[in-house]
């Protein structure tokens, strides 16, 4: 007898239970619960063996922050609503409270794992749970990152909860599950590789010497996976329920053993193709109303337009190399209720800017995009500031004479938030032609900073987390305050923010940037590279970005040979080859094409 079981994730739905952005105030069709249903509606047409899990965070984000005091959480009403049968916890889920989380638990229908997650020494969750389809048993192993000890250390929203090694505890429930199921499938609220470089918090760490699953469900890093780990399916799907990961196996099953023959996977995209379930839609209409009105809330009058500049270079947001007055406001903020000497930030939104007029909370979210950040407070040195300082300036390459673009450190693109720093109440230039980067730094008033000067350090709690497993190992950081701990939800950035334009700047708002920091960067001849930046921006030449088109890893440069990234030039009907460098060639194509 063949029996198909077809096991279905979503994962990192952060708040899109509808079809709609509050942050922009419109429509969004690339993912959300209600277009979910649709497919999933379609699969268990398809296989009657259907089994549906979501692999964390399915709380923070969109709004979804908006209904963590709620009786009942929109996201439950939909994931009953659709029917999940698993819900594993993403460090996200335990950002309103313990209380709060267990209150949305016990409203679920479903069966909610986390193995790794520990309270008064007992298991917050369950470590696995089996689901049994014609007599095929199968194990989920439930998992977060340990990392949330981390992320949420010294919060009233982790008091007394410890989260243990993944590896750890992974080999230990195996051992449990062997002889109960048929075939074991991990859920894992972790991304590929290690998170910050620290061990055993990516799955490639946690399968090594480990063949015993079948497939690894994950999240975490928001990113769309399909591939193998030995013999281990790996699946990620997205973020925003942007997709869904498949995984359709195959058992042979007679009275004496049941057999896996055959195991397969794909990714289903979830776009405006897919039509959101009207069942769904009329379950949520009234939370959505409630998340429309309260993104649509005047916050106060901006006075004058604060936009990123248009970009010099296309390809390369002007936000990134130059400093901007949105940067400058959420600095204004951060330094302010941090009650900090400086303040740090970083921003997701790589073309940040509000536009003269009216300032709604949905400008705030749209500009600052990292729902949970706080601001949290530490004491450092001068020393400590400009080690941080110069670990910031590496978010950019090494400027080589002949350079025409600035370009980034790949490595810095691979976190889950910005790694482009900026900083308040400092004057400073980036020499990316030197290897101690940081040159004429003093404080906004010209004063010197010392190394023995006593400083008290704004920043958000998962970046300072980032600068100690980088650059601080072994630094006294001293924390003295926690916007989330003192006022929880509203202590994020987002929130204060609108507070600090009601209260403090009266609802009256001009925002412009302070120029308190340039780059500098190898000499080139100002002719040529203006040349060369037409040719990129009229798209005869491409810049040098990465395979999975991440950033921009390697400058333009004018000595470099012709390679294939000169291609629209010989398209243009150049012969490309017979000049020895871009420079010549750019030269050339000026006069030719440009005139």
């Amino acid at each position: 007898m063949l029996v198909d079981i077809n096991i279905l994730a979503s994962s990192d739905v952060h708040g899109y239970y509808m079809p709609w952005d509050y942050a922009m105030d419109k429509s969004y069709e690339k993912g959300s619960l209600a277009q979910i249903s649709t497919e999933v509606r379609k699969q268990r047409e398809l296989y009657k063996n259907t089994i549906l899990i979501d692999a964390g965070d399915m709380f923070q984000g969109n709004c979804s922050e908006l209904f963590c005091e709620d009786d009942i959480h929109p996201a439950i009403v939909a994931m009953n609503e659709i029917g999940y049968d698993i819900w594993e916890m993403g460090n996200h889920e335990y950002g309103y409270g313990i209380k709060n989380l267990q209150r949305f638990i016990d409203e679920f229908n479903g069966e909610v794992i986390g193995g790794n997650v520990y309270k008064d020494n007992k298991r917050l969750h369950k470590a696995y749970c089996i689901i049994e389809k014609e007599g095929i048993r199968i194990g989920f192993i439930g998992l977060v990152t340990s990392l949330i000890n981390k992320f949420e250390k010294g919060t009233k929203a982790m008091r007394g909860i410890l989260a243990t090694d993944m590896k750890y505890e992974l080999e230990f429930i195996e051992k449990e599950l062997k002889d109960k199921v048929d075939c074991i499938i991990g859920v894992i609220h972790a991304g590929i590789d290690n998170e910050n470089n620290v061990k055993n918090t990516g799955i490639r760490d946690l399968l090594k010497d480990d063949d015993r699953l079948t497939a690894v469900f994950c999240g975490h890093f928001h990113d769309i996976q399909n591939f193998n780990i030995g013999n281990t399916i790996i699946l990620e799907p997205g973020k925003f329920g942007q997709a869904i990961a498949k995984l359709l196996l195959r058992f042979e099953k007679n009275e004496k053993n049941v057999k896996l023959i055959k195991k397969s996977s794909e990714i289903l995209i979830i776009d405006e193709s897919i039509k959101p379930d009207t069942e769904i839609m009329k379950k949520l209409n009234n939370f959505h109303k409630r998340a429309v009105s309260y993104s649509n809330e005047e916050i106060g009058i901006l006075i004058n337009n604060c936009m990123s500049e248009k970009s010099e270079i296309l390809g390369i947001p002007q936000m990134r190399v130059k400093q901007t007055g949105i940067t400058d406001f959420f600095l204004e903020v951060v330094r302010y209720y941090g009650n900090a000497d400086v303040a740090m930030i970083q921003l997701d939104n790589d073309n940040a800017g509000i536009n003269k007029g009216i300032i709604r909370r949905k400008d705030i979210n749209r500009n600052y995009t990292y729902v949970s950040g706080g601001i949290t407070s530490y004491e450092i040195t001068g020393r400590i500031l400009k080690k941080i300082l110069e670990y910031s300036a590496y978010f950019f390459n090494e400027s080589r004479v002949g350079d025409v673009n600035i370009s980034f450190n790949y490595e810095r693109q691979l976190y889950k938030y910005s790694s482009n720093y900026f900083f308040s109440n400092l004057i400073y230039d980036i020499d990316l032609t030197s290897e101690k980067r940081i040159k004429n730094l003093t404080y906004e008033n010209e004063s010197p900073i010392r190394d023995e000067d006593k400083i008290i350090f704004a920043t958000t709690k998962y970046t300072m987390d980032i600068l100690i497993a980088n650059v601080l190992s072994g630094e006294v950081v001293k924390k003295i305050y926690s916007s989330k701990d003192e006022l929880r939800e509203q202590g994020s950035i987002r929130n204060l923010s609108c507070r600090y334009i009601k209260e403090v700047l009266k609802g009256l708002v001009e925002i412009k940037p302070k120029n308190n920091w340039k780059i500098i960067t190898a000499p080139i001849e100002k002719n040529i590279r203006e040349s060369a930046i037409k040719l990129i921006n009229r798209g005869y030449i491409s810049l040098i970005n990465s395979e999975d088109g991440k950033c921009n890893i390697k400058s333009v440069n004018i000595y470099d040979k012709v390679d294939k990234f000169d291609q629209g030039l010989k398209n243009m009907g150049i012969d490309i080859e017979r000049f020895s460098t871009k420079g010549e060639l750019y030269r050339y194509a000026n006069s030719f094409i440009l005139g």
